[in-house]
Parts: C-alpha cells; structure tokens; sequence
C-alpha cells in the first residue's frame, strides 16, 4: 500500500480496428498474434495512462518523503535514450544513502523507464508493439508496486561478480513475491564499479525517511 497516494483517474480510451470493431487490447490473441501486428504499434496513445501514473508517483515522492528531486537529462543519456526521444528525466535521491535511489524518464513513445537502486532498470511497456499487446492496468500496478518496494525497505539488490550474477528481489502486498536475475555481459565496468560502491552489503535497501 502506497500510503497518501492516489491513483490519477485515467481510464483507457476504446480503440478500434479498420471494420469499426472495438479492440480489446491486452486479451487480443488466444495462441499465436497476428502476423502483421509484429513491430506495428497503431495506438501507442493507449499507454499514456502510465505516464499520467509516473507523474504522480513522482509528486507522491516529492510530497511525502525526504528526497531531492530535479530534472537529470544524465540519466537518459546512461541509458543512451535519444535525447529527441525524452519528454522528461528526473533523479529521486533520498537523504539517507543507505536507501534506493529512483529515477523516472518519460519518452515520447509514450512509455516510462523505471531505474532503481544501483543496477535496476525496467520498462513501461517492454515493448508496445501490438503483437505483445502489453495490458495498460497490469503495467500500472507493476510500475506502483516497484516503486513502493523501493521506498519501503522491500526492495533488495545483489551483484556476485565471481559467479556473474546479478539478483533483484521485490515483495509487494499487490504483487507477492518476486526475482529476477541475470548475467552482468550487458553492464560496463563503471557501472559495476559504481555498483559496488553504493549497493548495501546484506542486499537490501532501507526504507526511505518520510517528511
């Protein structure tokens, strides 16, 4: 629960086919998509409510706990986002280094990148192309549950550089239990090193302090 937030009212608009057949994105294929909705994406209008979602989780932030927030075009750069393509990137660090640091970019697509801690980095939608057909009210709830584990000490982080590994663990109320790791092959040195030097030694994150 994200206490003192409050969902924006973003309902997703109807979208239509070239019939006039309303298209019931995110329960669109039973099996195989469509050959020819690979690589298409024809409303991508239809993820801006996660946008709409970003912007208040970031004043939630801002209003509710003890971090500095402020534009960061940086970010998107380390993340080589073209800077045409970025509507807005912003750093959330809290005053407490022992916590995760945030930060948000919202591009023009319309989607949201989602960076946590020292090496975390996901992305709403992953794709957008309708043959994923990615579904807009589960992609809110996963952009609000990780940022809850961030802020709230259930958000862990781990890096074995001798086996290679990298772990990212979250446990949210909405979400349950979940874990995600990988190989280190896509992550350069600076960023290993800067990994290293921030990240807490047991693995987690401490809640961060409220106003």
């Amino acid at each position: 629960m994200l206490l003192g937030y409050q969902r924006p009212d973003n309902v997703p608009g109807e979208y239509f086919d070239e019939l006039g057949t309303p298209i019931a994105y995110g329960q669109r294929w039973d099996g195989q998509a469509a050959d020819d909705s690979y690589s298409v994406t024809a409303h991508p209008q239809r993820f801006a409510p996660v946008q709409q979602v970003a912007r208040a989780l970031l004043s939630w932030m801002q209003e509710q706990f003890e971090v500095r927030c402020f534009e960061d075009p940086g970010l998107a750069a380390e993340l080589r986002i073209p800077p045409d393509t970025v509507v807005s990137s912003v750093r959330n660090l809290p005053v407490n280094s022992r916590c995760a640091p945030l930060g948000m970019i919202l591009t023009t697509f319309p989607g949201v990148h989602l960076e946590l801690g020292a090496l975390y980095h996901a992305v709403f939608p992953t794709c957008g192309c309708d043959a994923c057909d990615e579904h807009v009210p589960e992609m809110i709830e996963e952009l609000e549950a990780q940022v809850g584990a961030a802020v709230s000490r259930t958000f862990g982080e781990s890096l074995n550089i001798g086996a290679g590994r990298l772990v990212h663990l979250f446990v949210a109320k909405e979400t349950g239990f979940s874990e995600q790791s990988g190989g280190l092959d896509d992550i350069s040195p600076a960023q290993l090193a800067k990994a290293q030097a921030i990240l807490p030694p047991n693995g987690a994150w401490e809640a961060w302090p409220r106003r």
